[in-house]
């Protein structure tokens, strides 16, 4: 337990600014911040809340993290009933002791010990802004986790408000986003799979939420066959020794069972432990460039409209019109030219001329209307594509990429990928 009075107020700021601005305004509820979130649950389908400090402190404290409705109109009413019976500080002291940060960390002194090494008191602006990050979706957002860089990037935006509300200044705003904040190193070294561990951690806490995953007691069994991680991370350390020739200091690998999309190994970087290289930072679910390795989908949404392996194209260099009217002249990776080619022949032999003109009379929304149905997610601004999306100029995430040849090896199949193959509650 900490009193109130040993918690910066950056802190205090810092969290009202993040979760609750009229904290001291409201009586347990917002009536606004209900209204936004019915308006986004029928657009979206999604059940989200809209929730005051006062209204996490009775979910975390008292109630479960059901999302259903019975369960937020007991939330309501029970932080009404708070908000009469205890001072504005009263609740913030039960609030700053109570609300989990992730893992273990139940509290704001518990939460500046596990990720920062340091009682709350001591604590600043830099590291204020990311305990009151955090809050949102802890497990998301663990700095020990996958999702570090948008955690660093959640915190520039809470201190960018932070000044905007006149909590600090612009000049404090701009030295603490300067700021590199360290982070106390409490992960065990030994941890099989961090990055799939996490991952499978991040996945159930959309499911069940993080009080679920943290508390339930889940016995996960997963899809992971820990030989071919083994043998997996063997292949992804020599890889990225390989790939320092090329001033590359990293490298990522994702395996799947073509028949059924169940994750069999999972690396994520050279080196989850390396912050040199953001180790912690999963690379197989973060957009990348892939190269000639898109080609295959392009061809297949060819086929789709109708062309065939054996349809002829002419490898010759050509001047293409793209779609923002500007010239586009393609060269194939040896500056050959190679006449009359079938597709077939084309794909076989990874040209890029013929391959350009494919997609040109695909047509790009074909291409994209295909690759979505073959699972990728970061296709959505398709006014951003020219025709070197064949040559990889788009980014897709690797383990979307894989799971999309796993659908070409079912004849076109497409099942999700799945880490999990069962959860047991206590």
């Amino acid at each position: 337990m900490v009193e109130l009075s040993d918690i910066p107020k950056f802190v205090v700021d810092a969290t009202l600014t993040a979760e609750d601005r009229d904290f001291y305004q409201h009586q347990g509820f917002s009536i606004t911040g209900i209204i936004r979130s019915v308006i986004r649950n029928i657009s979206t389908g999604s059940r989200v809340g809209g929730s005051t400090i006062t209204q996490q402190l009775v979910k975390n404290a008292i109630l479960t993290s059901e999302k259903t409705y019975t369960r937020k109109l007991k939330e309501l009413i029970l932080s009404y009933q708070i908000e009469k019976k205890f001072t504005k500080n009263d609740i913030l002291k039960m609030y700053f002791n109570e609300i989990p940060y992730g893992s273990t960390a139940y509290g704001v002194e518990s939460a500046s010990q596990t990720f920062f090494g340091k009682s709350v008191k001591d604590v600043d602006l830099a590291e204020a802004a990311i305990l009151a990050s955090m809050l949102q979706k802890p497990s998301y957002y663990s700095p020990f986790g996958n999702n570090k860089e948008k955690l660093l990037a959640r915190q520039k935006w809470v201190l960018e408000n932070m000044a905007g509300l006149g909590f600090i200044t612009q000049a404090q705003k701009d030295e603490a986003a300067k700021e590199k904040v360290a982070f106390k190193k409490n992960l065990s070294e030994n941890i099989t799979a961090p990055h799939f561990v996490m991952y499978v951690k991040e996945y159930l806490s959309e499911r069940y939420g993080d009080k679920a995953v943290e508390e339930g007691g889940m016995k996960i069994i997963t899809t992971l066959d820990l030989d071919k991680q083994k043998i997996a991370e063997e292949a992804i350390k020599k890889q990225a020794e390989k790939n320092k020739k090329w001033n590359a200091s990293n490298a990522a690998l994702v395996s799947i069972d073509a028949k059924t999309g169940q994750i069999l190994a999972m690396v994520g970087s050279a080196d989850y432990f390396n912050d040199d290289i953001d180790g912690q930072v999963n690379v197989v679910l973060r957009p990348r460039q892939p190269g000639s390795s898109f080609k295959p989908m392009v061809y297949a949404a060819a086929f789709r409209k109708g062309f065939t392996p054996e349809t002829v194209v002419y490898d010759v260099v050509t001047k293409f019109t793209n779609y923002d009217g500007k010239n586009y002249e393609p060269h194939n990776y040896n500056l050959k030219e190679y006449g009359p080619v079938t597709l077939r022949q084309a794909l076989a032999g990874s040209l890029n001329v013929p391959a350009v003109q494919v997609i040109y009379l695909t047509g790009i929304d074909n291409v994209v209307d295909t690759a979505e149905k073959l699972g990728y997610s970061t296709l959505k601004e398709r006014w951003r594509f020219g025709l070197s999306l064949v040559l990889g100029g788009a980014e897709v995430k690797l383990l979307e990429h894989t799971n999309a040849f796993a659908a070409l090896a079912r004849e076109g199949e497409f099942h999700e990928t799945s880490p999990i193959l069962r959860v047991e509650d206590k």
